[in-house]
């Protein structure tokens, strides 16, 4: 028999998703090291790889097609090399890239990352955060205005300058006219723009930075609880807590405590997006918080396991579901 959760995870095929954020393409270099470089004391990497995969917004996206979602990406490339081939890597994906603002000089977010015997060595970014957001709003507005309809919307904000406190308010409130819920992956210290979503899921650092603790160590969930659910007037807060799980955080009950479900840890690249993604198919779903939570928290450890921002397939998910178990949320403060 079936579980609820394997239920609802099968409900994400078809499901209509609007992923809008900051686009990246994620490029990883990989080889060995053999020696020291006589010029500086910096290991040579031997090249027998390269290749690149979504990132950012568009590994939220990635994950939902992956799982059988009908998704629509919106977001800004650069009129550059990296763009085009941004593009064709969607396409391997399965997303299409007609709906994706091209900005002349601005350059697609590049990060490249050195990988020698599965450890990595050094990232280098390229990127810029210097366009106008007056520009952006109106372009990724009109974008928006265009989708026909949605189950869900997620925002991915990775403050490259896409997702102003603007674009923010303006999708936000039209989703709340049409009764579409709207699921946010924060960044920065502005969480006012976020103000009358439908949930939000920061990671320990993020949550501690939204109530101006730069150091998370133990988190005062009272605080979190007032702020998330009170000051921004959120339904549901996800915290992903790395090897701790995640704590869920809705009005009128305990915190719910999901402990880490991942067996081997390979890379946490993308675990995040695949959270939200997760977690905002369940919504989407008609699933409760709670348990598209824990959907979420048993997806994001089956992709930490995976080398790279790699995204969770509907096989996958459906084979480490299993049927519901006392205490599968720890109802702990």
């Amino acid at each position: 028999m079936a579980s609820a959760f394997t239920e609802l995870a099968r409900r994400f095929a078809g499901r209509r998703i609007v992923v809008v954020g900051d686009l990246m393409l994620d490029r990883y270099i990989t080889g060995r090291v053999r020696r020291v470089s006589p010029e500086a004391p910096v290991p040579v990497v031997e090249v027998d790889r390269t290749y690149e995969r979504p990132g950012g917004a568009a590994n939220v996206a990635a994950n939902a097609r992956s799982l059988g979602a009908r998704t629509t990406l919106l977001g800004m490339i650069g009129h550059d090399q990296d763009g085009l081939r941004l593009r064709e890597v969607l396409a391997e994906a399965g997303l299409a890239s007609d709906t994706l603002i091209v900005a002349e000089g601005y350059p697609t977010t590049v990060k490249t990352r050195v990988v020698a015997h599965g450890q990595q060595i050094v990232r280098i970014d390229r990127e810029s955060c210097e366009i106008s957001p007056d520009r952006v709003a109106d372009l990724l507005v009109d974008q928006f205005s265009h989708v026909d309809s949605a189950d869900v919307v997620v925002l991915s904000d990775y403050a490259k300058g896409v997702l102003s406190p603007s674009v923010c308010g303006t999708i936000i409130a039209r989703c709340r006219e049409r009764g579409i819920p709207v699921v946010v992956d924060p960044k920065g210290r502005d969480y006012q723009k976020y103000a009358g979503a439908t949930a939000i899921t920061p990671n320990q650092l993020e949550a501690s930075q939204a109530i101006g603790v730069d150091v998370p160590g133990e988190l005062c969930w009272d605080r979190l609880r007032s702020y998330f659910l009170g000051d921004l007037s959120l339904d549901a807060a996800l915290v992903t807590r790395g090897e701790h799980g995640m704590t869920l955080l809705v009005p009128g009950q305990p915190s719910i405590d999901f402990p880490a479900t991942a067996r081997d840890v390979a890379d946490v690249t993308g675990a995040g997006d695949t959270a939200v993604s997760v977690f905002a198919l369940g919504v989407a779903g008609g699933g409760s918080f709670e348990d598209a939570a824990h959907v979420a928290n048993v997806a994001a450890g089956v992709v930490v396991g995976k080398a790279g921002a790699a995204a969770i397939t509907e096989e996958e998910l459906l084979d480490v579901l299993q049927p519901p178990a006392p205490g599968r949320g720890h109802r702990a403060r």
